[in-house]
């Protein structure tokens, strides 16, 4: 099987608020069998306590995924994680997946949730940081601040890996503000919303990387321009 093939039937089952204002955009992957950095989460190196974990019995090999969003609920995109370890016959032999600057396992109880055969993560509302499992987004009252009070709070949100690579300004800031304020909402956190990856959305990760600085400014144009 093409690792492209691979990687598209490997992807979980995202699960949403029913009120949730913001779907993926695309899916970036990367095919890892050997020590290596994240390409994704720049917090991955090798050699440290974060290392994407090779040593897995049976392992074949580990899928890195990068889920981008145009908005997230406090600025201009979200870039998430998932990473699928795979065994010799395509079984996940564990779920990793990103949560506000860290990653965790996707288990409950130690047993990946699934929706039928496929792994299921469920999406912090506005947020998008990865759980197994909706008892994770508390306290609601909590979790739900960034969907009402901060909508917006952050404008153009620039990580390390596109430092130089996006522009930040006041008035990009206010433009997304702006725009963001308006989709303030309540998070039911019933989560009955279901994302399965279209081929269309599926793309190489160093194909993605590239993408998004433009997709970036032209987000910027079209707020601009009203």
């Amino acid at each position: 099987m093409r690792d492209s093939d691979l990687a598209f039937s490997s992807f979980p089952v995202i699960m949403f608020d029913r009120m949730e204002p913001f779907m993926p955009i695309r899916v970036g992957f990367n095919m890892i069998r050997e020590p290596a950095d994240s390409g994704v989460d720049y917090r991955r190196l090798k050699g440290t306590r974060s290392e994407i974990d090779l040593g897995l019995e049976g392992l074949e090999c580990v899928i890195e995924y990068g889920v981008w969003w145009d908005w997230d609920i406090e600025h201009l995109y979200e870039l998430e994680a998932i990473w699928v370890y795979l065994g010799e016959d395509s079984s996940v032999l564990r779920l990793e997946a990103s949560w506000h600057g860290g990653f965790n396992e996707m288990s409950c109880e130690g047993k990946i949730p699934r929706v039928g055969d496929i792994p299921v993560v469920f999406s912090q509302p506005g947020k998008h940081a990865f759980a197994p499992d909706p008892g994770w987004f508390t306290p609601r009252e909590e979790m739900a601040l960034p969907c009402k009070r901060n909508a917006g709070s952050g404008g153009v949100h620039v990580t390390p890996l596109f430092e130089g690579r996006i522009e930040k300004t006041p008035e990009h800031d206010e433009l997304v503000s702006r725009y963001l304020r308006a989709r303030a909402f309540q998070p039911t956190f019933e989560f009955d919303k279901e994302w399965r990856m279209p081929e269309g959305a599926f793309v190489e990760w160093d194909q993605l990387r590239e993408w998004i600085p433009g997709r970036v400014a032209e987000i910027i144009a079209r707020l601009r321009a009203g």
